[in-house]
């Protein structure tokens, strides 16, 4: 398959390395309005394995090429989407991946879902913790392992990664880890503090709290969750879940879980709390790089297989950032965001 990224900044270089690494792909070409972009992005990619799979092109020259691809990746910014997603239409792509968020506000990113469904093309969202072996066995585990299964409180306290480039992976995680249908923001917040952004002063990103309520296909009540990302720490936190008898820690830069399990065969009354606890087990998790999931979602797809949302599933994780993001004092219905 032959593969055209759209946006060759840090974003799409990470796409194009893992890119090179599919034994599916054969071809990729790397397109930037900015010649500069353009430069630095070979300069990373000439020392990659696999460097002679890669051609680089301006944007304009590129909407003028006859050339067709099978498959493309929009790494870009979040504006002008639509021209961009009609642009990989007409040079013939079958497959694409867009970049989260899919707009900066929630009428953009419903549009941009209309507009692909008119389009012959299959399309999906980058969301993808969901294709991180460690939270699909995390999910498994909370399905299925006696003292997880029922309602869960899934809690995280970090700093700087942004509502807009980072929270929205976890939006989509509750959604993947709780098997969840609909989600109800039950209270939240907004900092005031605008966090930078690497694209540029016309973006940023926000930090704030939430609470969250999450439901299951016919209602049914899955668990809540307690988010918080400050605008104003460098830190980096973790993830802890409690469930009916057991407690989960994830450390994600130690790169561990661990587990609190009650003894699956205690008779104790729900008010012994922390009674008949085993001991603690940890196992080792992984973070993958962004190259290695590319790798694996171009892979799938070779198959026949489509392992991220499409636009339109990812709709509702859209719809419940923006109505955390509106939550703010200075933005309501289009944000910075990229």
């Amino acid at each position: 398959m032959k593969l055209v990224i759209i946006g060759s900044g840090r974003m799409g270089v990470r796409h194009a390395m893992g890119a090179a690494q599919a034994a599916t792909i054969s071809e990729i070409c790397m397109v930037d309005i900015s010649e500069d972009a353009l430069l630095s992005a070979k300069q990373q990619l000439d020392n990659s394995q696999n460097s002679g799979k890669f051609q680089y092109l301006l944007l304009a020259d590129f909407k003028t090429t006859n050339e067709k691809f099978d498959v493309c990746i929009i790494a870009s910014t979040a504006s002008g989407r639509k021209e961009t997603v009609d642009l990989a239409y007409q040079k013939g792509c079958k497959h694409l991946m867009v970049e989260k968020p899919l707009g900066q506000s929630m009428q953009e990113a419903s549009d941009l879902s209309e507009h692909i469904e008119s389009l012959a093309i299959n399309t999906c969202v980058n969301l993808n913790m969901r294709l991180y072996d460690s939270f699909i066995q995390l999910r498994k585990d909370l399905n299925e392992k006696p003292q997880l299964k029922g309602e869960k409180v899934i809690m995280t306290n970090t700093g700087t990664i942004g509502i807009g480039a980072n929270g929205i992976h976890y939006l989509d995680l509750l959604y993947f880890l709780l098997d969840a249908e609909s989600a109800e923001l039950v209270a939240g917040e907004i900092e005031e503090t605008l966090i930078p952004s690497g694209r540029g002063p016309q973006f940023g990103d926000f930090g704030g709290w939430c609470t969250i309520k999450l439901f299951g296909k016919n209602g049914d009540y899955k668990g809540r969750a307690h988010l918080s990302m400050a605008a104003t720490s460098t830190a980096f936190g973790g993830w802890d879940i409690v469930t009916p008898h057991g407690r989960i820690t994830l450390h994600e830069i130690e790169q561990k879980r661990i587990d609190y399990l009650r003894k699956e065969d205690s008779q104790m009354p729900i008010s012994r709390y922390a009674a008949d606890y085993l001991p603690p087990v940890e196992t080792k998790i992984e973070s993958p790089f962004l190259g290695d999931l590319t790798k694996i979602w171009l892979e799938e797809l070779a198959e026949g297989r489509q392992l991220l949302p499409s636009v339109s599933e990812s709709l509702k994780v859209h719809q419940l950032m923006f109505d955390w993001l509106s939550k703010s004092t200075t933005h309501k219905e289009t944000f910075p965001i990229t």
